[in-house]
C-alpha cells in the first residue's frame, strides 16, 4: 500500500471511530439522565433502569451506526465537505437504525428492555442525531479546509455527455486535478464528426441516446452532463434519460448555473448532483404525513404568536388580517392561498402593471422592498418571512406543501413557456429551492426562477426537502428579502 492510502485508510479509520465514541457518549448521555436522581423521583420504572441488559442493548446499537452511514454514504468525500449533506443522511441513516431497533424490541418482548423503552429509545434516536450532527460539522469545517481527508483519491470509470467546450473544460479538469479521483472518461457526443474520435486523449464512443448501453458496456461508476449549447427541453430530456441508467448523475451546464453550488455542494465545486431516480407514490405520501406532522405541531405552538401579529395589524392600519388572493397550484389548479396583510387597502391595478412589465423583461416578480403600500409592521413580517405563517393552513388542507415552488398568481402563466408548467408535478410550498438561493441574488430571472422550480419538481426527495428546510432557517433568521 502506498503511503497516500496509508493516510487514507488512516483518516477513515480515525472518522468511523470518532463516529462510534460519539454514539457511545449518546447512549451514555442518555442513561446518565434517566438513571438521575430526578428523573427517578417522578417515574415508577425507575427499577429498571439500572439494568446492564437495556445499557448493553443500545450501546450494540451505537456499533451499527457506522454500518447505516455507509449505506447512506457518510464515508464518501463529497458528502463529509458538506455540513448540510451530512445533517440529512445522519437523520436518514438513524430513523433506519431506529426502524430497526422497534423491530427486535418487538420481537425480543424482553421486560427490562420494554420498561421506559419509548424514553430510551427517543433518547438514543434524538441525541444521536444531535450529536453526531454537530461532530460531522465539525469534521466538515476540516474537510473543507484540507485539513482532513485531503489526500483522498478515489479512481472511478465516468461517462461525460457532451465533447465541446464545457466538455473540454471538463476533460482538463481531470487531468489536472487528481483530487475527483477519476481515472477513466468517456463521451458522448450528438455530432457525428466527432464519434469514434478523442478529446484530450478521452474516447468519444456514441451518441447521446446511447447513454445506456455506454454505461452498461463500459461499467461506469458516475455519468457527468457538460453541454451549454442545447435547448432546455433536449437537456431535461438526456437528463430523464441517464436517470434511467440509476447511476449518480452530475450537471455542468449554464442552464443550471442559479441551482448549482448551492444545493450540491460537493468537492466538485459548479457541479449539481441529480438523484438517479424520481421518487415516487411512497415518497410522496411521507411527504404528506411530515407536512401534515410538522404543520399541526407549527399551528400548536405559533397559535399565541399569531394572535398577537394580528392584534398588531388590526391596531395600526384599517382592514381585514388575513390578506387572501387565488393562486394555481399542482396540476394547474387554483385555490385561495392565506397571508398575514401586510399593506395598506388601495387598488392593486398599478402594481399588476409594473409586476407584468416586468415578467415580460424576463425578471422574476418577487416582493418588492421599497412599496409604498406596505405597513411599518408588514414591512417586519415580509422581512422575516412571518406574513407567510397562515400558509399553514393550506398545507393542512392538502393544497400546499412544507416545500415545493412557490404559487404563482392566474396572470402570471401567460409568461410561461412549456417547460415551465413541469413546475405543477408537485404541490406548490411555504418554502422552496429559489427561497433558499435566489434570494440572495439582484435581479432575479424568470429563467433562473423556473429553473430552480422544474428541479424540484422533477428530482424531488424527502431528503432534499430537509435539506432546503435546514437552509431555510438561516435565510429566514437573517431577513434577506432582495426577491
Amino acid at each position: 500500500m502506498t503511503e497516500t492510502g496509508k493516510r487514507f485508510s488512516f483518516s477513515k479509520a480515525f472518522l468511523l471511530v470518532l463516529d462510534v465514541l460519539t454514539a457511545f457518549l449518546a447512549v451514555y448521555i442518555m442513561f446518565a439522565v434517566r438513571t438521575s436522581e430526578t428523573v427517578i423521583a417522578f417515574s415508577r420504572k425507575a427499577g429498571a433502569l439500572y439494568k446492564l441488559e437495556a445499557f448493553l442493548f443500545y450501546t450494540g446499537a451505537a456499533l451499527l451506526v457506522p454500518v447505516f452511514f455507509r449505506i447512506n454514504n457518510l464515508y464518501k468525500y463529497r458528502v463529509i465537505a458538506s455540513a448540510s449533506d451530512q445533517i440529512t443522511q445522519i437523520i436518514k441513516s438513524y430513523v433506519g437504525l431506529g426502524m430497526l431497533l422497534l423491530t427486535l424490541l418487538f420481537f425480543l418482548q424482553d421486560r427490562v428492555l420494554a420498561t421506559s423503552a419509548r424514553g430510551f429509545w427517543l433518547g438514543f434516536e434524538l441525541l444521536g442525531m444531535l450529536l453526531l450532527s454537530i461532530e460531522r460539522s465539525v469534521v466538515s469545517y476540516f474537510v473543507r479546509r484540507r485539513k482532513f481527508l485531503r489526500d483522498e483519491v478515489v479512481a472511478k470509470k465516468v461517462l461525460i455527455i457532451g465533447a465541446g467546450h464545457a466538455g473540454e473544460t471538463f476533460a482538463l479538469r481531470i487531468l489536472n486535478d487528481p483530487e475527483l479521483g477519476i481515472e477513466q472518461a468517456y463521451f458522448l457526443d450528438d455530432d457525428d464528426t466527432k464519434v469514434g474520435t478523442s478529446l484530450l486523449g478521452f474516447p468519444i464512443v456514441g451518441k447521446t441516446t446511447d447513454v445506456m448501453r455506454a454505461a452498461i458496456d463500459l461499467g461506469a461508476d458516475e455519468i457527468y452532463i457538460t453541454i451549454n449549447a442545447i435547448k432546455r427541453e433536449r437537456l431535461l430530456e438526456i437528463i430523464e434519460e441517464c436517470k434511467k441508467t440509476k447511476l449518480p448523475i452530475k450537471v455542468f451546464s449554464r442552464h443550471f448555473r442559479i441551482v448549482q453550488d448551492d444545493v450540491d455542494g460537493s468537492v466538485l465545486s459548479g457541479a449539481l448532483e441529480l438523484p438517479s431516480q424520481i421518487t415516487i407514490h411512497p415518497g410522496l405520501i411521507a411527504k404528506r404525513i411530515i407536512d401534515v406532522l410538522v404543520a399541526s405541531f407549527l399551528l400548536i405552538v405559533l397559535f399565541i404568536p399569531g394572535l398577537v401579529i394580528a392584534l398588531l395589524i388590526r391596531l395600526t392600519s384599517r382592514g381585514p388580517i388575513f390578506y387572501t388572493s387565488y393562486r394555481i397550484g399542482k396540476g394547474g389548479r387554483e385555490f385561495k392561498m392565506f397571508k398575514f396583510r401586510t399593506m395598506y387597502l388601495n387598488d392593486e391595478r398599478e402594481h399588476r402593471e409594473i409586476a407584468e412589465q416586468r415578467l415580460k423583461e424576463g425578471i422574476h416578480m418577487g416582493k418588492p422592498d421599497n412599496d409604498s403600500r406596505i405597513t411599518p409592521i408588514g414591512r417586519f413580517l415580509r422581512r422575516y418571512s412571518i406574513d407567510e405563517l397562515p400558509q399553514i393552513l393550506n398545507v393542512l388542507r392538502g393544497e400546499m406543501s412544507l416545500v415545493g415552488p412557490r404559487p404563482c398568481l392566474a396572470y402570471e402563466l401567460q409568461y410561461f413557456e412549456d417547460w415551465h408548467k413541469r413546475r405543477f408535478l408537485v404541490l406548490p410550498g411555504l418554502t422552496g429551492l429559489w427561497q433558499v438561493t435566489g434570494r440572495q441574488i439582484e435581479g432575479l430571472s424568470l429563467h433562473d426562477a423556473m429553473i430552480l422550480d422544474v428541479f424540484y419538481a422533477e428530482n424531488f426527495t424527502i431528503w432534499l426537502d430537509i435539506k432546503i428546510l435546514l437552509k431555510t432557517i438561516p435565510v429566514v433568521l437573517c431577513g434577506k428579502s432582495k426577491v
